[in-house]
């Protein structure tokens, strides 16, 4: 037979250990496992805030590289047309551009990464 003592020395330990594992802030911790799109819109991008995640897909390399918005400006330089990206990956740049109907701007315009060739080779996916 166990001793009460040990039993509630078992209890204290793992209760002590859920409290240390979910003390983790929202958006700190690990990964939520799911499904995350590509989000081409450039006002969408713009509209991350400060801490929010999000993934950069690299074609090239076949690489993902799991970020975090740092501030306002951060989000913006996402997706500024004729700004360039880093890939921690294969150590490339590519060029942000935005591509839309001939004389039209707005919701029809998506934004692309391409390399130095045109060919789009790079995404994002916000982690939300």
């Amino acid at each position: 037979m166990k001793s009460p003592l040990k039993s509630l020395i078992m209890a204290a330990f793992a209760a002590s250990l859920v409290t240390a594992v979910s003390a983790a802030p929202p958006g700190k911790g690990p990964l939520v496992t799911g499904t995350y799109l590509e989000e081409s819109n450039p006002q969408n991008i713009q509209s991350m805030k400060k801490g929010n995640r999000y993934a950069l897909v690299c074609m090239e390399c076949k690489s993902l590289s799991v970020k975090e918005v740092a501030n306002e400006k951060d989000a913006q330089a996402l997706c500024h047309n004729g700004g360039m990206i880093h890939c921690n990956s294969c150590k490339q740049k590519y060029t942000i551009k935005h591509v839309g109907p001939p004389g039209r701007s707005g919701d029809q315009w998506k934004m692309v990464m391409v390399n130095d060739k045109g060919k789009e080779c790079m995404f994002i996916a916000p982690m939300k």
